[in-house]
């Protein structure tokens, strides 16, 4: 009897190991798909902690760590708590730093989450090759990396609406009671942490009633339905009456009335810019480029309903994508202006998703993958100019540089006037010098017959005169909000003529002057 030869064995184990894995194309695909997910979620993790410090806070920011340590004006603190999931989180983040990159982690963390959650969904809706080009536009839309690194509840919302869809497709394709419950307390933590997410449960009922009506799973989902919207308006039956009246909200009353074309362009918002739809700039903003890449957006989506016709659950996440649009748009037309890129950055996910639908359909026929290949290019592009310019301009104040120039050149007895309602908060957050700061109330008199802005009267709570050597703060105002435009102009040349200007500063996006009598 003779004895094997062990290394022998081996090798050829090793071999047929090999060689059966190489013959394994879905395997082989899997493994492959992995890899250039993690390098997807990797490059989107990259982008978002690239210089995550750089700013200071601005002002949401600021108000989104008052609500959360009980230190703003019971106000805020009214207007925020409708919205407590987000606030309860940071205050427990808070515990263990409060550095400004520390503070931004935790968006960071939830944005990157959502790129896999993006892939994972649309594996459920569409496939492995639209998941994969779904996460990376996820990862490298300039308006994801820019909410990534804010202080705010946005990212965490659509981590909740994207893990919610998840649960309630895989509800329906396995037919498990207990992943319905799942799903109703995800969507609860959903709408407490974005109200205006509310709009994705009535999609999810009204498809469940338009397509599946007659499964048994009817009744708990309706149940489930109804639980949720108890427990969502526990918190959201107050939301009309506090952004009616609150201060924190008024800036939306001060919007045009959103035409279909600002709808949208939404879709275009959320892969190519950083700003909000009302304040969109950047290096292609009015171009031939510009036109030609929404047009090629547009075109994408409307391409996605050609396999969307054949696959049902494609047509799910398309409705979650178009439908808080559509509601968002006509919503606005009765009262102020919805249809902002922050507030319905839930939908962007199963935007990306339907794109990327749009796109592989494109690739599939040999005619058109010269095309596909021009509009990666396009994209590519695109993204990398938008990304370069949030990277290298500031989008919003930075209170934190403005507080400490103030600090370095100011003299005692010094007073320092900030323009933005409660602008006291966000400036006394960084703010550690001796002088005391007030908030300027901008009233202004409209010419009726020249329709035009003729002056500025300054209001200061708290001061009678404004004399001395006095800071004024000046958030600079968007040149597409023309109203606000105007007053931002006409303030700044109310100071040069009614004052004697000692000295200027433009510091990112504040004016900054000081000033004193003539």
């Amino acid at each position: 009897m003779t004895v094997p030869d062990l290394e022998y064995v081996d090798r050829n184990s090793d071999r047929r190991f090999w060689s059966n894995w190489l013959s394994n194309r879905p395997q082989k695909r899997a493994v492959l798909s992995l890899c250039i997910l993690l390098a997807i979620v990797a490059l989107g993790l990259l982008f978002r902690l690239n210089e995550l410090g750089k700013y200071g806070l601005f002002g949401d920011e600021i108000y989104s760590i008052l609500v959360a340590t009980g230190k703003g004006d019971p106000e805020l603190i009214a207007f925020d708590s409708i919205r407590p999931v987000y606030f309860f989180l940071l205050r427990q983040w808070m515990n263990f730093g409060d550095s400004e990159e520390w503070l931004r982690l935790l968006s960071v963390i939830f944005g990157t989450a959502n790129i896999f959650l993006t892939y994972y969904l649309s594996t459920l809706v569409s496939g492995r090759k639209v998941a994969l080009v779904a996460a990376a536009l996820m990862a490298v839309s300039p308006m994801e990396v820019h909410y990534c690194q804010l202080v705010r509840m946005y990212t965490l919302g659509s981590f909740f609406a994207l893990l919610g869809s998840i649960v309630f497709i895989k509800a329906w394709q396995t037919g498990k009671k207990q992943l319905m419950f799942v799903w109703a307390a995800v969507r609860t933590l959903m709408v407490w942490t974005l109200p205006l997410t509310a709009v994705l449960l009535g999609c999810d009922i009204a498809l469940s009633l338009w397509k599946e009506r007659k499964s048994k799973l009817m009744s708990t989902v309706i149940a489930c339905f109804v639980a949720v919207i108890a427990l969502y308006l526990s918190f959201a039956w107050k939301m009309p009456v506090l952004t009616a009246h609150s201060a924190y909200d008024e800036w939306r009353y001060g919007l045009p009335v959103p035409q279909i074309a600002d709808a949208l362009m939404m879709f275009v918002n959320f892969t190519s810019t950083a700003l909000p739809i009302q304040e969109c700039e950047g290096p292609c903003e009015g171009g031939m480029l510009a036109d030609l890449y929404s047009s090629v957006v547009l075109c994408l989506i409307t391409t996605s309903f050609l396999p969307a016709a054949r696959e049902r659950w494609l047509i799910w996440c398309s409705a979650w994508a178009i439908l808080p649009i559509l509601l968002a748009l006509v919503a606005s037309q009765f009262t102020a202006s919805f249809v902002i890129t922050r507030y319905l950055m839930f939908a962007s996910p199963f935007a990306f998703i339907i794109i990327a639908a749009g796109w592989v359909e494109l690739w599939k026929p040999w005619k058109l993958r010269i095309l596909s290949i021009l509009i990666a290019v396009l994209y590519v592009a695109i993204m990398w100019m938008n990304l370069a310019h949030l990277f290298t301009h500031p989008v919003s104040e930075d209170w934190r540089e403005t507080s400490r120039f103030i600090q370095a050149h100011e003299k005692p007895g010094d007073k320092v006037i900030i323009w933005n309602y409660h602008s006291h908060y966000l400036f006394n957050y960084y703010y550690r010098g001796k002088n005391r700061a007030y908030d300027v109330i901008v009233g202004h008199v409209l010419d009726k017959e020249k329709t035009r802005l003729a002056d500025v009267k300054l209001d200061v709570p708290g001061l009678q005169k404004i004399s001395g050597r006095t800071w004024f703060v000046i958030r600079e105002a968007p040149q597409n909000w023309l109203l606000a435009w105007m007053i931002y102009k006409t303030f700044k040349q109310h100071l040069k003529n009614n004052y004697k200007v000692l000295e200027y500063n433009k510091l990112g996006r504040t004016d900054l002057y000081l000033v004193t009598d003539k």
